[in-house]
């Protein structure tokens, strides 16, 4: 039984190494770094795309608020211009 085993596993050992004589399925180093970079430049443009996605959401939310409160500014009698503020602040 430990012949056959041992007959077995050697075939099966000779039968690989004989496959990778022709390296005719093998990638070369070129191939492999061009992988590489394709993979890495879809990476950063994906993240560039959800960045520039966030911003854009972010920039509408700040306009909303921006609206919101300059209906507010206008509403109130007692608000105070921009330019007041920014003198006040350079004042201290």
């Amino acid at each position: 039984m430990k012949k056959l085993g041992f007959l077995l596993v050697g075939t099966a050992a000779l039968a690989l190494a004989a496959c990778g004589r022709n390296e005719a399925d093998t990638l070369n180093e070129t191939q492999v770094q061009n992988m590489e970079s394709e993979a890495l430049n879809n990476l950063a443009a994906e993240a560039a795309n959800a960045e520039i996605e966030a911003l854009g959401n972010q920039q509408q939310q700040l306009e909303a608020e921006n609206t919101a409160t300059s209906e507010v500014e206008a509403v109130d009698g007692n608000a105070t211009s921009p330019s007041e503020v920014e003198d006040d602040v350079q004042g201290m």
